[in-house]
């Protein structure tokens, strides 16, 4: 799946009881999220990939917290398992392909079993 700006996308996340310094949080249900992706990131130093969504809609557990028309941040690994697109921007086939091209010239580290970087390492 190849989510660029401009996508509108709908996606189930699950929700915890707050977290606690120490203590385990408690899965209490989940909510699904409607919105427009705005801006994307890429973080080297944690090696997550962001996401800014502007929200359209969101029901479900504490669906309440997330306000229609305001701004969340959310991490690719929390967005791809349960992410379905719902609507394109017009430039997206340009979109993924300067996507692809940036992923392609990243950090080696992520992609040197494709470009033959892990001779005389062991996996």
């Amino acid at each position: 799946m190849n989510l660029t700006v401009g996508c509108k996308v709908t996606w189930t996340e699950s929700v915890y009881t707050p977290y606690t310094e120490g203590e385990t949080s408690d899965f209490i249900g989940e909510r699904t999220i409607t919105g427009r992706i705005t801006a994307e990131g890429y973080a080297k130093k944690t090696n997550y990939h962001f996401f800014t969504i502007h929200v359209y809609s969101a029901e479900g557990v504490n669906a309440h917290e997330i306000e229609a028309q305001s701004k969340i941040v959310r991490r690719g690994v929390v967005l791809y398992p349960k992410c379905r697109i719902i609507a394109t921007p017009d430039n997206y086939a340009e979109l993924v392909q300067e996507k692809a091209a940036r992923k392609e010239n990243s950090s080696p580290v992520c992609y040197a079993h494709l470009k033959g970087f892990r001779e005389g390492f062991k996996d």
